[in-house]
């Protein structure tokens, strides 16, 4: 559904792109009453038109970050798995972004949004079942194989069907990691993931008694990582290159570091572009010919395009042992909805949108969900309160850098339903998805 809503004249104040920037405040001319908006929709519209809690992107704020991250490397593709909005993804297709995806079904999702195969590449340290490496084969999706295993099982399958590309790309476990959190480190010793650096003669004889080509090497060390950790683990990745002679692709993964909290500054990631090129000149000097060059990232792309826009429920207190009271204010905003703060323990912006908010004090910010973590202030996996000002039951609550990792890590948890999604592109506010219903819920199930 497409929909215009009405806006007012306003006084405008900046929205700055890559980082969980406040929706603008502004201010009514006459009685200075402060509301919010989201480009240049008031968030009280949106609440009122598709109902809380709803997820809100704004294309501005995309396309400022793709401009942003495709200029650092001659190939970038978008970890899709970050968010699969089909308007995210050709926002993506139109600024010539390629596509990684780690299941057959984004691979697919991606192509009905317009890509072509040559776009798409599938990483994976498994093939879901036996389906999965036909399906690749049949359609010429490039695989990067995180295992052994996945590495044999691609071969066989080429073997027996007799026909398919014979080259891969290998995903490589450098012997370290760096994340946000332990559950976001993807290398090292206790990571599940990629092949580890000195099985690399072992992918050899695989390679050989397949006949496959590694035409290909990756790696990905974790999400939220910092550039001192990208800088070491691309010299590593250019010296396991070396190990295979016929490659073409040198993908560098993801993991750009991004800074969640608006009061502190944004992550610099410009410099990781001299350090991409220092790495192609290294690969072109071995080689002798030109090896491309490609970086994957997904959370920095569109986390700080996404707002959860919520309600305010209820506001609940309790007195700790030394009989200091604790404040809680109570959403409709649950785990169900947004889940990385009680996964990870992950710090979001927050604000509130109301008439005549109260002073700002400590406040712990939670969800209607039945689990005593269902929290959306935390830090270390723990509650922790926040100064914020106290709002009232009806109040609007906005959640920022929302845009990655939110609504695909959605569930149906305590039965709720899957919640809209809506793009926001200047003055046009367009449903990309709308409300489940219980029926929806319940429709595949067994009577």
């Amino acid at each position: 559904m497409d929909c215009q809503l009405k806006t007012k004249r306003f006084f405008d104040l900046p929205i700055y792109a890559i980082k969980p920037e406040p929706p603008e405040v502004i201010y009514k001319i006459h009685n200075l009453e402060e509301f919010m908006k989201i480009e240049k929709i008031e968030v009280r519209d949106i609440a009122k038109e598709f109902g809380t809690p709803v997820y809100v992107y704004s294309l501005e704020i995309l396309r400022r970050s793709i401009d942003e991250i495709k200029q650092l490397a001659p190939v970038t593709r978008y970890a899709m798995k970050a968010n699969s909005n089909v308007h995210i993804l050709k926002e993506m297709l139109k600024s010539g972004i390629k596509i990684d995806a780690v299941s057959v079904f984004e691979v697919q999702r991606a192509l009905r949004a317009g890509f072509q195969t040559d776009d798409i590449c599938f990483t994976s340290d498994v093939f879901f079942n036996d389906d999965d490496v036909k399906f690749c084969l049949e359609n010429n999706i490039y695989c990067n194989c995180g295992t052994l295993g996945m590495v044999e099982e691609y071969g066989k399958a080429l073997k027996e069907k007799g026909s398919g590309s014979p080259k891969i790309s290998i995903r490589i476990n450098p012997g370290e990691g760096a994340g946000h959190s332990k559950k976001t480190n993807t290398g090292g010793p206790y990571s599940k993931h990629g092949i580890w650096f000195q099985n690399l003669e072992e992918v050899k004889r695989l390679a050989q008694e397949y006949g496959l080509t590694i035409s290909g090497v990756h790696t990905h060390i974790g999400s939220g990582g910092d550039m001192e950790h990208l800088n070491r683990i691309c010299g590593k990745l250019v010296e396991f290159a070396k190990q295979f002679e016929k490659v073409e692709t040198v993908n560098f993964g993801g993991g750009l570091p991004y800074q969640y909290d608006p009061d502190q500054p944004q992550e610099d990631i410009s410099g990781y572009k001299s350090i991409l090129e220092e790495r192609a000149k290294l690969l072109k000097e071995h080689f002798g010919r030109d090896i491309v060059c490609e970086i994957e990232p997904g959370r920095r792309f569109v986390a700080g395009c996404g707002y959860l826009i919520g309600e305010v429920r209820s506001l609940n207190h309790t007195f700790d042992e030394a009989g200091k009271r604790i404040d809680y204010v109570l959403t409709n905003v649950g785990f169900c909805h947004l889940l990385r703060p009680m996964a990870y323990g992950s710090f979001h912006p927050i604000w509130f949108d109301g008439d005549n908010l109260g002073p700002e004090q400590e406040l712990i910010v939670a969800g209607p969900v039945c689990e005593s973590g269902d929290v959306l202030t935390q830090k270390d996996e723990e509650p922790v309160a926040r100064k914020l000002p106290l709002p009232k039951s009806g109040d609007c609550i906005v959640i920022g850098g929302a845009g990655a990792y939110g609504h695909v890590m959605s569930s149906n948890y305590n039965s709720q339903p899957l919640i809209p999604e809506i793009v926001v592109d200047g003055d046009q506010c367009t449903q990309t998805r709308s409300r489940q219903t219980l029926d929806d819920i319940l429709h595949q199930e067994t009577k």
